[in-house]
């Protein structure tokens, strides 16, 4: 890995320790955006920018049934040629219209699986759109100032060691708080590349913000995960400036629009009758 990809990922994984305090609620079983997805709101919004141009002009019909140039995009996108974009998407019509002669019951259900889908896709397009175009400068300065502290950067190296028999995690654990070779011979990098460093983000099992307390030559009090009894040493504490704004301003852009985003669904949630069914 490139030092300037690492260098990436360390800034946003130190963002998301900045925001530790915000909920992001994951929605139609995704999150909609946190740093690592930016680029998936972003090529959306581009593909919603496109259909909204395109999308309206009709380039075949089948029995009356119109295909409009929106309906090419996923042929498109895939590499076909557009006139074999074309026929691929008549076809779709065609068998479409047999579903519905054929199997209307189960065409009526897929139907209404299908609308929901689609229309979520565009709500999540078009309000992605919006609140990107709602984030301005001063709100990300703002968060800048306010959310991104220096101490979010600090990089730590850890050694852990896992054991299903809590009383050999439990030896390990005092072995290494005397100093002995043998227990520290057991313990490994939790992150092997390079200089093995990582941010509190990135720590397993949620720990970032335990070893955020801990200084170089502490240890994690034993922690039972899904592995069996962890324990964490910190061998080594490295303090990282504060990124420069702009080398944050896309990432911090980013998770303002996941908190815009969740907050209005969670505000419509709020206003719907939902109503569970056995």
């Amino acid at each position: 890995m490139s030092d300037s990809v690492h260098n990436r990922k360390f800034i946003a994984a130190g963002l998301v320790v900045a925001t530790i305090a915000v909920v992001s609620v994951a929605f139609f079983g995704l999150d909609v955006l946190r740093s690592a997805a930016a680029t998936d709101i972003k090529k959306d919004a581009g593909t919603a920018s496109t259909v909204a141009a395109t999308g309206s002009r009709i380039v075949a019909s089948v029995d009356g049934a119109e295909i409009s140039e929106a309906e090419l995009l996923p042929f498109l996108n895939a590499g076909l040629d557009r006139a074999v974009a074309v026929d691929r998407a008549i076809n779709k019509v065609v068998a479409a219209n047999g579903a519905d002669k054929m199997y209307r019951q189960q065409a009526k259900t897929a139907m209404q699986s299908a609308k929901n889908d689609v229309l979520a896709n565009v709500f999540i397009n078009q309000r992605s759109i919006e609140l990107r175009d709602s984030v301005s400068e001063a709100d990300v300065k703002a968060f800048y100032d306010t959310r991104v502290k220096a101490e979010d950067f600090t990089a730590f190296r850890l050694k852990f060691f896992v054991s299903v028999d809590p009383k050999e995690a439990q030896e390990v654990f005092d072995g290494v708080g005397r100093g002995d070779k043998d227990a520290l011979a057991k313990l490994a990098y939790a992150k092997k590349e390079g200089e093995h460093y990582v941010s509190a983000a990135e720590v397993p099992y949620g720990l970032g913000v335990a070893v955020k307390g801990l200084k170089a030559g502490e240890r994690l009090r034993p922690v039972t995960v899904r592995e069996g009894v962890l324990i964490l040493y910190v061998e080594d504490i490295k303090a990282n400036p504060k990124p420069a704004l702009d080398k944050v301003k896309a990432e911090i852009k980013d998770l303002l629009i996941t908190e815009r985003f969740n907050a209005d669904m969670k505000a419509r949630r709020a206003a719907s009758r939902i109503e569970l069914r056995g």
